[in-house]
């Protein structure tokens, strides 16, 4: 058979393969065997930060307070029916130019209006009837003296004769007493009841016009109508505002402030006004009104007294310097300044458990000196004691 040799040569010819290969390898050290092992790479010392130092510097602290603001109306009102009821017409819309007493709008008052007629007309014949009686009365009165002073004449008359007849000077003596009543009586006035009507017709009058007067907006003062929110047939409630006018001419800016700016702030500090659609422009304007507890705002019944923003004049016109109704303004308030004062940068100072200290350097020695500030600001503390001008101070 002829496979069994060929079978018996390949399977001698692989094992001497390998084992040729296995000569070739190098023979192993067993004194040395972590020579073959990755040499660990040392850690290297951590480089120790250098700390700014400082120096302690006297000059010139401006403590300012800056915040965001839009060019408002100073005055401005938001209008309102005084009834509840259904919308009639519209007669002005927004951004109109309204003048002071035009009716915006009115509710449907047809049946108020009815009433109003029937009233005025009431009204009207009350006056009649009261002016004819006043006619008349100041007709009688005029006879009635007429009357008095011919009845004085004719007694005159009697007693001044050759043979006075006593009993004609004592009866016309009655004649004059009787035209004096006459006169006294008529002093007393018209009727009463007269100037009672046209009291109570002028009264109904007036309440009917009240009652139309509350389902009509009116424009409290002249300006610019900037917003409504009516149509016809739109039923309303009553003191909820729809409208808002505003006097265009007399503008300032109006800002949101929390309580910890407030705090910083009093009403008639001066500020700094920057236009932001005018880059480079400043203009001067004073801190007119805070809201309340922190200023005078806040605390009314209008409009203008609810108001819980920061009020600022603009010392300037709009005509002349360019805003508009609604820019957005940046402001800086100075509240504090002081000259020749010790300062460091804040990040010179440290703090620990309320206490507020810096590192001195002295010499090659460092130690903590207390210090006590004055003005901070985003640049410079004032430090009031516990330092002194030149002395290097190592930040944090």
């Amino acid at each position: 058979m002829i496979v069994r040799p060929i079978y018996h040569l390949l399977s001698g010819g692989i094992a001497a393969v390998l084992l040729a290969g296995c000569a070739l390898l190098p023979a192993v050290n067993t004194d040395r065997a972590t020579d073959g092992l990755p040499t660990p790479t040392p850690i290297p010392t951590a480089v120790v930060p250098i700390k700014p130092t400082y120096t302690v510097q006297r000059g010139e602290l401006v403590s300012q307070l800056e915040f965001s603001g839009r060019v408002s109306p100073e005055v401005e009102e938001k209008l309102f029916f005084r009834a509840d009821g259904r919308v009639r017409t519209v007669l002005s819309k927004r951004n109109d130019m309204v003048t002071k007493g035009q009716i915006l709008a009115e509710l449907e008052i047809d049946a108020l209006e009815r009433e109003l007629e029937s009233a005025q007309l009431e009204l009207e014949r009350a006056q009649v009837r009261l002016e004819q009686a006043q006619g008349d009365h100041d007709y009688q009165v005029a006879v009635a003296q007429a009357n008095l002073d011919m009845a004085q004449l004719r007694l005159q008359a009697m007693q001044g004769g050759a043979a006075p007849d006593r009993n004609a000077i004592a009866i016309q003596e009655k004649e004059v007493e009787l035209a004096a009543l006459d006169v006294q009586r008529l002093t007393e006035g018209i009727d009463p009841l007269l100037a009672s009507d046209v009291t109570r017709a002028e009264l109904a009058v007036s309440k009917l016009n009240a009652e139309i007067a509350e389902s009509q907006i009116t424009a409290p003062f002249d300006g610019q109508l900037l917003s409504i929110a009516l149509t016809p047939g739109q039923a309303v409630t009553a003191y909820a505002p729809v409208a808002t006018v505003a006097d265009i001419e007399h503008l300032e800016v109006s800002a949101e402030l929390v309580s910890n700016q407030m705090d910083k702030l009093s009403e008639g500090m001066t500020a700094s006004i920057f236009l932001t659609s005018r880059p480079g422009v400043t203009l001067n304007g004073v801190v007119r009104q805070l809201p309340y507890p922190y200023g005078s705002g806040g605390r009314g019944q209008t409009v203008e007294d609810m108001d819980k923003s920061t009020r600022v004049t603009i010392e300037a016109s709009p005509d002349e310097q360019g805003f508009n109704l609604g820019d957005l303004v940046r402001v800086t308030v100075e509240l504090e300044r002081k000259a020749d004062v010790l300062w460091l940068p804040p990040q010179a100072l440290r703090i620990f458990d309320g206490r507020r200290f810096a590192v001195l350097q002295d010499g090659d020695v460092q130690r903590r000196v207390d210090v006590t500030v004055g003005i901070e600001t985003p640049e410079r503390v004032e430090i009031k004691a516990g330092l002194e001008e030149g002395q290097t101070v190592v930040g944090q």
